[in-house]
């Protein structure tokens, strides 16, 4: 089985990006390039954490990865 590491975009659920750009008044092409650079301050990327958080992505991809550990 081959492992990869989760990226920011595969934990947000579907229609996530769009919600973000309407929320801080972005383009859905500015929202998903600072997702996919991933930078700890970027305001977008702080609320696809929060999101991802909110609806448990974050704890099902820690236990996904102790799985494969």
């Amino acid at each position: 089985m081959q492992e990869r590491a989760q990226k920011l975009a595969d934990l947000l659920p579907y229609g996530t990006q769009s919600q973000i750009a309407k929320k801080l008044g972005m383009s859905r092409s500015a929202v998903q390039q600072a997702i996919r650079a991933e930078r700890p301050g970027n305001a977008v990327v702080i609320e696809a954490m929060r999101i991802a958080r909110e609806v448990g992505a974050l704890e099902t991809a820690k236990d996904l990865a102790s799985l494969n550990a």
